[in-house]
């Protein structure tokens, strides 16, 4: 961690050089994620200078050794956010800006100072939001009407942008697509990995019945665990997804009494189908009781904001992804929620002390946690919900 702090050092007197701070002073501290980040060391950072207000940056530096890069079967994180913030970033600025998208319509994202591409050391150095008095989510809260509904225009407007770059520059697409696209046999290869770990934790977890009704599910065949994995598969449809779309992934503020978000973390973005991000967020953001009352609706208002979105961009949602295929798709995926549950909420509500360590002793199962008390009740709360359905 030493050699990494230096190298971000230099990159940080670079970027002061660069914003011509001169007779800079640097202060740098270490910051904890609180549990939501795992795979990076954070920074806060103030550059000063006489005559210039204070610049403030936050830094993302790579914590992944080669070993638990080697076991994974996903892209390294940190190539693919590097990826995003050189490339495709400005490919989407640039079609807001040819579209002349109102700023209140714009996918709000970190603004990037600087880089270090170096395997093992990559870096990231963006623009500090809690500076600008924006804050974390906190990941073992449930979301609330207002911020679930923020959060799939968010959603929505950034798959929008996808849309437009296809339409605007496929060639440009397809290159950010092939390097976006996931390896899919690699990725079911995990199916035989995680699945017996991640059903006895799940299994443990469920009290009563439920615990036999979610065995059943887990039984079936073919393996639902590979639907899950389906989402990951483009389908044509030209979507890049962020792949990673959870509370703790976006920051928030509240200004002139609007509630303002920004979507962060870019590090798992693919050719991806757009199920993924929505029922991905929904059922690690929510609880039993929003979901009850308001599941249905927020499907129908993801595909409502896609086509708003569109609409800046002369696209018809119709032409792209038709109201009639996306109800199919969701007809497809009805069951994919639970298998988020099973799969992805333990990590998304693990206790801090319990994260894996992804150091020379990593196993690729290992990533597969012991649910917390919170995740046992979210768990129930999500078989509950698929009883009430008429689908469990």
């Amino acid at each position: 961690m030493d050699e990494a702090k230096r190298t971000l050092l230099d990159l940080l007197e670079k970027i002061a050089k660069e914003q011509k701070y001169v007779n800079n002073t640097v202060d740098l501290k270490e910051v904890s994620a609180g549990g939501s980040n795992v795979t990076s060391a954070l920074f806060l950072s103030t550059i000063r200078a006489d005559d210039k207000p204070d610049l403030k940056l936050f830094a993302k530096v790579a914590l992944l050794n080669d070993h638990a890069r080697k076991m994974s079967p996903m892209k390294c994180p940190f190539t693919t956010e590097l990826y995003f913030y050189t490339k495709l970033k400005k490919q989407y600025e640039r079609i807001e800006g040819k579209h002349n998208v109102i700023e209140d319509h714009r996918v709000r994202m970190p603004n990037l100072y600087g880089c270090y591409d170096e395997y093992l050391s990559e870096t990231l150095v963006l623009e500090d939001l809690v500076g600008q008095g924006f804050e974390n989510y906190d990941r073992q809260q449930p979301a609330d009407l207002e911020y679930v509904t923020a959060a799939i225009d968010l959603m929505a407007k950034f798959h929008a942008l996808s849309l437009a770059f296809h339409d605007d520059d496929p060639v440009g697409f397809k290159e950010a697509s092939d390097t976006l696209t996931l390896d899919m046999s690699k990725m079911e290869a995990l199916v035989p990995i995680v699945k017996p770990k991640a059903m006895a934790n799940a299994l443990a977890a469920a009290e009563g019945e439920n615990r036999e009704k979610l065995e059943k599910f887990l039984k079936q065949e073919p393996c639902l665990l590979l639907k899950f994995m389906d989402t990951y598969r483009s389908k044509n449809r030209n979507i890049l997804v962020h792949g990673d779309f959870k509370p703790n992934n976006l920051m928030h503020r509240r200004r002139n009494g609007k509630l303002e978000i920004v979507l962060m973390d870019f590090q798992m973005v693919l050719d991806g189908d757009p199920l993924r991000d929505l029922l991905y967020f929904i059922f690690t953001a929510t609880d039993e009781a929003f979901r009850r009352s308001h599941y249905r609706a927020m499907l129908n208002l993801y595909h409502e904001r896609l086509s708003e979105a569109l609409q800046r961009f002369q696209i018809d949602v119709e032409t792209v992804y038709p109201k009639s295929t996306y109800r199919a798709q969701l007809e497809e995926y009805s069951m994919v929620g639970l298998t988020i549950a099973v799969i992805v909420l333990p990590m998304v509500l693990v206790e801090e002390e319990d994260i894996p360590k992804f150091d020379d002793d990593y196993n690729t199962d290992d990533f597969v946690v012991q649910g917390s008390k919170l995740y046992k009740e979210r768990l129930n709360g999500v078989i509950n919900n698929y009883v009430e359905w008429g689908l469990l």
